[in-house]
């Protein structure tokens, strides 16, 4: 469960960093306390589903994406956005053939990062 949790703390504020938000601005959106916000990045306590429903809305994301895997540690934006609308387009396929998308994906993601990396140190 704790990876779960940490996965989700570092969603949350990549996602409210992308917005450009601080955790009131957050805390509004979703209609939250600022408290609360913080309390849960810290990892001090645990949204309520409800919570997590209103929190995606207010990032316009699907309540899942708040659990993904490494979505935090996208650094190149325009990436993780096509990475992002090619999984939203494949919601309709079974699970096991999304897992094959998503491990794919990030595959090219890192050899992408990695081939950046090399080129510009």
């Amino acid at each position: 469960m704790d990876e779960y949790s940490e996965e989700f703390r570092m969603n949350l504020k990549f996602y409210r960093e992308q917005k450009g938000w601080s955790q009131a601005e957050l805390a509004i959106q979703a209609n939250s306390s600022n408290g609360q916000i913080g309390n849960i990045e810290a990892g001090k306590a645990f949204p309520s589903f409800e919570l997590i429903l209103r929190i995606a809305d207010a990032f316009s994301i699907h309540p899942a994406d708040l659990f993904l895997r490494d979505s935090s540690k996208f650094q190149d934006r325009e990436l993780y956005s096509k990475y992002h609308e090619l999984l939203l387009n494949c919601e309709h396929l079974p699970e096991c053939h999304k897992q094959i998308v998503n491990q794919l994906v990030k595959s090219l993601a890192e050899s992408a990062s990695n081939t950046k990396y090399k080129t510009s140190h």
